[in-house]
């Protein structure tokens, strides 16, 4: 008999989660690194819908968001070959990213596939992610240091 409850009391905890991921309205988490070395990233600005609602958050400033999440940059090589990856990839073309110069300035930085190739100049590099899904369009942010 306890077999039994253990086994109920365990497929509603894993139903339950199994719905809630459902009904959520969150982008997917990109998993960024440079060789074995994990990026941290911060969510941006994003607009999502889940099953039964959708929400849009409008973020600050990229610079700001690092300040805010306290970011830190990782040190990488210049030249540094960045891979960028989602478990529930983007639409086909729709990702991007951005190099952020100040609060204002930002440029296009080129991305082939999922590969960002870094500067070979040294400095602190602050970087926007932003890819588009059929639920909706979501950035992410983050800090390299090219030493």
């Amino acid at each position: 008999m306890k077999k039994l409850f253990f086994l109920v009391l365990v497929v509603l905890i894993v139903g339950v989660y199994f719905i809630f991921k459902l009904f959520s309205s969150e982008p997917p988490s990109p998993t960024i690194s440079v060789g074995d070395k994990i990026i941290s990233s911060a969510q941006g600005s994003y607009c999502w819908r889940g099953l039964l609602n959708a929400k849009c958050v409008d973020m600050v400033s990229p610079p700001e968001i690092i300040k805010m999440a306290g970011l830190k940059p990782i040190v990488v090589s210049p030249e540094a070959q960045l891979k960028i990856k989602f478990r529930n990839q983007p639409k086909k073309n729709t990702m991007g990213v951005n190099r952020w110069i100040s609060d204002e300035k930002v440029e296009e930085a080129h991305l082939n596939g999922n590969i960002l190739t870094l500067p070979k100049e040294k400095g602190v590099y602050i970087y926007d992610i932003f890819a588009y899904w059929n639920k909706g369009s979501s950035s992410y942010v983050f800090v390299v240091e090219i030493q």
